[in-house]
């Protein structure tokens, strides 16, 4: 669920502007002043993730929204080069993470579950510059500038924990710190190359988890996904890694070494000195030569040059044969090379000296996330390109015989909800969470959800609203599939073209609404288009019902009596009142500086303390007008009478 919205520089939003969203947020104001801006925002990020093309840093005309090119989007006469769309989500119950260790991932019995994600927060910035040549391709494709992205997570025992991993296109190209990375990487190697254009920062929590593979690496650049980290690049010294991988597996620490060095495509070898060391420890602990002769012995069943010839060897054969010793022995050998302090500086130099004029210094790999991070990045990923439901303002019309869906969700509506009918015949007998039209009959309203089938909900939410009494969907195989309501005072059923457009204009609505899963975000413009005052102000019901199951309702809204049935649902709480918490109004007005949102306070007793100027006033006005106009007239005729 979204929790925080931040914009800088977006149309008509020029000062940075931040928000806080609830379960139920609304955005009123007059038209063209600025109330869909925000909700364009957020498709922008929703159709950029679930875009197949990762290598687009952000999709301008897509799936939910068609915003032209990036001249377009940044506000007119605005002195900054980058747009900025910033977010909190707060995962509903919490994402529970997989923890694992080592690279490639464990499989997945042996991962465990440790931490949930308690919040995510993310900010990025882009621009459209990419050169003179390239000028116009970045207006329809902007290039990302930077990205933030920062995970706190829950742990039972050891408490809330906080990483984060920064993103930034690079200035430095040219710079030598950069340069040999650059010169690094294999000429025909693109995506590498690519990589090393943004420079990387990550906490120091992240940083030990790498350094637990790559002792000697550290981040200079990332491959992104759309605007999220994919994998990052490491710098590493080859020398320093070949040496950490033997001496963890000389001091007993397995087979890291192997996986580590396997991964980096190269075969470790141990140079002679190191090997002539180990004997002599060796020797010290054995006077009699015995570790020694039956080393060579096992080294020497393997096929491998004898010790005594002091020929370096490959670190698994000699690991083998240290694990063919006695293990009181071995482990003796490991006591005295893990307490001999030279010993790792014998090994770095031994390895230089062998692999000089061999090995490229330093050298550029790729690598997995950071743990905590990979996983707040699939809950992105996951929420934005499948977790958010948006229906625009105007609803397909009504039809006879819808045609089949094209669409690739068989649980999505469409944007102007042309999928209904397929999807209500598709999900029509799953059982979904819903709260009862009984429960708010009464001023007071009782909490308290049920299962039942999509189809029973659907049914009872449009006899509540008074738009139907009945609704049946059928499939006509390859003409597509049927949809039929019957409505008070009818003996049979109609097809959508025989009745009023509001079953058109709410079907979509309860659809999608009951069929989300919790942790949803439905964004609803105008939803009060085409409908009776009395079915908007019972809409409103639908919508509050929603912020108790954890689903969350974004809504763009010309509504005065949607507005009002919320605060009179907030006025007539007693005993409990969710609905002050649940819901957030923003008034929109624009002035010089662009649109500025105004938070509008309903108190427990659905009063409006601070009524903004303009925000639903107008009837009130009105009604006054006519007060004083009647007002008038009659004093005006008492006055020809006399």
């Amino acid at each position: 669920m979204i929790k925080q919205w931040k914009l800088f520089n977006f149309k008509s939003v020029r000062n940075e502007t931040g928000l806080t969203l609830e379960p139920l947020t609304i955005f009123a104001g007059a038209n063209s002043s600025g109330k869909s801006t925000l909700l364009q925002s957020i498709l922008l990020v929703a159709q950029t993730l679930a875009h197949k093309v990762s290598s687009r840093s952000v999709v301008l005309n897509g799936a939910f929204a068609r915003l032209g090119q990036f001249d377009d989007l940044r506000t007119a006469e605005s002195d900054a080069d980058q747009i900025v769309i910033g977010w909190t989500c707060r995962p509903f119950n919490g994402f529970v993470k997989s923890h694992t260790y080592g690279f490639p991932p464990l499989p997945y019995h042996l991962m465990r579950v440790r931490q949930s994600i308690a919040e995510i927060s993310c900010e990025i910035a882009f621009d459209a510059k990419h050169g003179e040549a390239q000028q116009e391709i970045a207006q329809i494709q902007p290039l990302l500038f930077s990205s933030q992205l920062s995970v706190k997570t829950r742990d039972p025992e050891s408490g809330d924990h906080k990483f984060h991993i920064s993103i930034r296109r690079s200035s430095t190209q040219d710079d030598e710190s950069k340069r040999k990375w650059i010169d690094a990487v294999m000429e025909e190697d693109a995506l590498a190359r690519s990589s090393l254009h943004y420079d990387v920062e990550i906490d120091s929590e992240s940083f030990e988890e790498i350094q637990e593979e790559f002792a000697s690496a550290h981040p200079v650049g990332c491959v992104l996904r759309h605007f999220l980290p994919n994998r990052l690049t490491l710098g590493v010294d080859m020398v320093m890694e070949e040496a950490h991988a033997i001496l963890n597996v000389l001091g007993g620490e397995g087979s890291q070494g192997y996986q580590r060095r396997m991964y980096l495509g190269r075969r470790i070898i141990v140079p002679a000195p190191v090997i002539e060391r180990i004997l002599t420890l060796a020797d010290e602990i054995d006077g009699n030569h015995d570790v020694r002769t039956a080393l060579s012995r096992r080294l020497e069943e393997q096929k491998q040059l004898s010790l005594f010839g002091k020929q370096p060897i490959p670190l698994k054969q000699l690991n083998e044969a240290l694990r063919s010793l006695n293990p009181r022995t071995r482990a003796e050998i490991r006591k005295k090379l893990t307490e001999d302090d030279a010993f790792g500086q014998l090994v770095q130099e031994s390895i230089r000296e062998l692999r000089e004029g061999q090995i490229q210094e330093p050298a550029v790999v790729p690598f997995h996330l950071p743990d905590h991070i990979a996983s707040a990045i699939r809950y992105t990923d996951q929420f934005f390109s499948s977790s958010l439901r948006y229906l625009g303002p105007l609803r397909d019309e009504p039809k006879s015989l819808y045609p089949l869906s094209a669409t690739a969700d068989p649980s999505d509506v469409g944007l102007k909800g042309e999928h209904t009918a397929a999807v209500l015949e598709l999900h029509k007998n799953r059982q979904v969470r819903y709260i009862p039209t009984s429960a708010f009959v009464e001023p007071e309203i009782r909490l308290k959800d049920v299962r039942r089938s999509l189809e029973t909900a659907v049914i009872d939410w449009l006899q509540y609203l008074g738009v139907a009494e009945h609704v049946e969907s059928r499939d006509k195989g390859k003409f597509g599939h049927e949809l039929t309501v019957s409505i008070a005072g009818s003996k049979r059923p109609h097809d959508l073209t025989h009745v009023g457009v509001g079953v058109s204009q709410v079907l979509p609505i309860l659809v999608t609404s009951l069929l989300a899963d919790p942790d949803t975000t439905l964004i609803f413009e105008q939803p009060e288009l085409h409908l009776h005052p009395k079915v908007q102000t019972r809409l409103a019901d639908f919508f509050l019902s929603m912020t108790q199951l954890g689903k969350q309702c974004l809504i763009e809204t010309h509504s005065e009596y949607l507005i009002s049935r919320i605060r009179f649902r907030a006025a007539a709480a007693l005993k409990s009142n969710p609905w002050v918490e649940a819901v957030k109004v923003y008034f929109v007005e624009k002035g010089e500086q662009g649109s500025s949102f105004r938070e509008v306070n309903i108190n427990e007793f659905g009063a409006i303390l601070d009524w903004p100027d303009g925000f639903f006033d107008q009837s009130q006005r009105e009604a006054e007008a006519i007060l004083r106009a009647a007002a008038s007239k009659r004093r005006a005729k008492k006055g020809k009478q006399k």
